[in-house]
């Protein structure tokens, strides 16, 4: 029986990314009529693999890596982001967009909830949404976690409204990333290049008319673990590789597993590739040592975010009249 990496394994990396970089230069000059590339770099692995293959597809000089830091940012994404341009020889612009986030009031909407649940919070403490790990490989509900000025975590309960507040006020920072790279790419010609992967895609880990508001998504096919694998093999940095994938939008650090997971992701991954190749429970267990029961509440949990999801990755809905 293969393991979980050998069953998600690409099995021909250099052909693989030939037909990804193929795919990117047809769609950019053919299907656009445009002449380059615009990529968000985060500093994560998604954003530099997309780079590495819009480089190797269309050369530096015509990939654009925008760079777009706010208050609330890690410190090193900056870093790793210049860092990553730096391996590619891509031209880079940096934008805070803090001012820009304290303008539709951001910033404040979701203080004014943390500060009624914790009168103490200030501007030395840190913050996140985080949902409760959990060995049965459920999702509980969402709370707020903050880590104070004393190095002392708080976790509090907080209700649906203010979770829908919070996340909603966050997506704005996404929305905003999405303008400002549409407005470098169609003052250069050039598209804007998604980073989305399949695993985030699939079940709508993307904010609609945000990170998913792209001209082309050269991932989406490709697994997160796949993602890394050709990370390796395009020869992104073992930093990049081995950094924790975040959001990069909560002030108190926190990573993708964390927050939209709960497992890791090549057990993700081979529950997607499971679902998507019919493959028997039996052999998901003999592959991943999970218990019939852990599989199947992650296929359960899995299917109801892709239904809820859904609207994501439709174009929008339109009224069809009935003349007959």
């Amino acid at each position: 029986m293969e393991s979980i990496l050998d069953i998600l394994k690409i099995r021909n990396e250099n052909e693989t990314v030939k037909r990804i970089c193929d795919f990117i230069k047809n769609e950019i000059s053919e299907d656009f009529k445009k002449t380059g590339a615009v990529v968000g770099l985060s500093g994560g692995i998604d954003s530099a693999v997309t780079a590495a293959l819009c480089e190797r597809a269309l050369g530096a000089d015509k990939v654009l890596g925008i760079i777009l830091p706010e208050n609330e940012s890690d410190s090193e994404s900056v870093n790793d982001a210049e860092n990553i341009a730096r391996k590619y020889n891509i031209k880079t612009e940096i934008i805070d967009i803090t001012s820009i986030l304290n303008s539709c009031g951001v910033y404040q909407t979701k203080e004014k909830i943390i500060k009624e649940k914790f009168p103490n919070f200030n501007s030395n403490c840190k913050y996140r949404i985080a949902v409760p790990s959990n060995t049965k490989n459920s999702i509980g509900m969402p709370f707020l976690e903050i880590l104070d000025d004393q190095n002392n975590v708080h976790k509090l309960k907080i209700s649906s409204s203010e979770f829908l507040t919070v996340t909603a006020a966050t997506s704005i920072k996404h929305r905003i990333r999405m303008t400002m790279l549409y407005f470098h790419a169609e003052k250069n010609n050039f598209c804007v290049i998604g980073t989305t992967n399949k695993s985030e895609y699939l079940q709508g880990y993307f904010v609609k008319y945000g990170d998913g508001g792209t001209d082309i998504e050269p991932l989406v096919n490709l697994y997160k673990s796949q993602v890394y694998q050709l990370g390796k093999f395009l020869e992104v940095t073992d930093e990049i590789i081995s950094k924790d994938a975040s959001p990069d939008v909560w002030s108190y650090k926190t990573n993708d597993e964390e927050f939209f997971y709960s497992v890791p992701y090549h057990i993700v991954d081979l529950i997607l590739y499971s679902r998507e190749n019919n493959l028997p429970v039996k052999d998901i267990q003999q592959i991943s040592n999970l218990s019939v029961d852990e599989i199947e509440k992650l296929v359960k949990t899995q299917k109801q975010k892709q239904i809820n999801s859904q609207h994501m990755r439709e174009t929008p809905h339109g009224w069809v009249p009935d003349f007959t």
